[in-house]
């Protein structure tokens, strides 16, 4: 049987901030790493629930949102994990163990186990948090200098030995700044892409931007995740039925809406 990797007392502010890491094979696990070199496959957090739960009509797929003061993020369940989004409300204080992951470059967490707690247990949870944080901040302080002077090498693995530090600590490091690099040059891209798409802009179509309009009301109004086939079909009226695809379209691209599952979108 698998051992299940243990789960590390985080900050949302650090998971919302780190980098996301999909692994290549099937049978090695995705992870985070943070800003400050720590990696995390599984978290534990205790935050408030600031939004009250969804839970999908065939109860396959549910979601709430929680805050711990540093950030906020989704909490996502799907198939018999659904039925930890049962057990919160808005308002409640509860302690969450999941999996980090990722969805158009916003940070998830999956649930793996949820309990509501007492409001002394946010205290314990960041007082064990800071600990953690500080113990590791202080061994990455001094891997950061061996690596930034003799970077990946059997002299800085030495050095690190004497010195109390892993060396999978370092190899982190040198993942981190790869991550960072890869990211900035995404970043120099993408300004770049604006630059141009400004220039090249095309005019505005005024039934377009109604269509999206329309959309996004209709999806507010009802207030959970709707079809495709549902959404153009209700705006066949008023829109020809590509108009309302191409708002759609436009839609996800702006980042406006999302797909929970295949083929049904929510706003963000």
């Amino acid at each position: 049987m698998k051992k299940r990797l243990p789960a590390s007392r985080v900050y949302l502010k650090d998971v919302i901030e780190g980098y996301y890491v999909k692994s290549d094979g099937d049978l090695e696990p995705n992870y985070l790493i943070t800003k400050d070199a720590r990696k995390v496959y599984r978290v534990k957090v205790v935050a408030t629930v600031v939004r009250e739960p969804f839970l999908s009509d065939d109860e396959t797929y549910g979601k709430f949102q929680i805050d711990d003061g540093t950030g906020t993020i989704w909490v996502l369940a799907f198939r018999d994990n659904t039925r930890f989004v049962k057990l919160v409300k808005k308002g409640d204080l509860v302690q969450v163990i999941g999996k980090v992951a990722e969805w158009r470059d916003d940070k998830q967490i999956l649930v793996e186990g949820v309990a509501k707690v007492h409001p002394n247990m946010m205290v314990l949870h960041r007082f064990e948090t800071l600990k953690e944080k500080a113990e590791h901040v202080r061994k990455a302080r001094i891997a950061f200098d061996i690596y930034d002077r003799y970077g990946i090498t059997a002299k800085a693995k030495v050095i690190a030995k004497n010195k109390g530090v892993s060396e999978d600590l370092l190899m982190t490091i040198d993942e981190l700044y790869t991550l960072m690099l890869e990211q900035r040059s995404m970043e120099l891209e993408e300004e770049l892409f604006e630059e141009v798409e400004e220039e090249e802009k095309p005019a505005e179509n005024p039934e377009l931007e109604k269509a999206k309009e329309a959309v996004m009301k209709l999806l507010r109004e009802k207030g959970k995740p709707l079809s495709h086939k549902f959404i153009v079909k209700k705006l066949s009226k008023e829109f020809e039925e590509e108009t309302v695809e191409e708002a759609i379209t436009r839609l996800l691209a702006e980042g406006e809406i999302y797909e929970p599952e295949t083929g049904y979108y929510e706003p963000l």
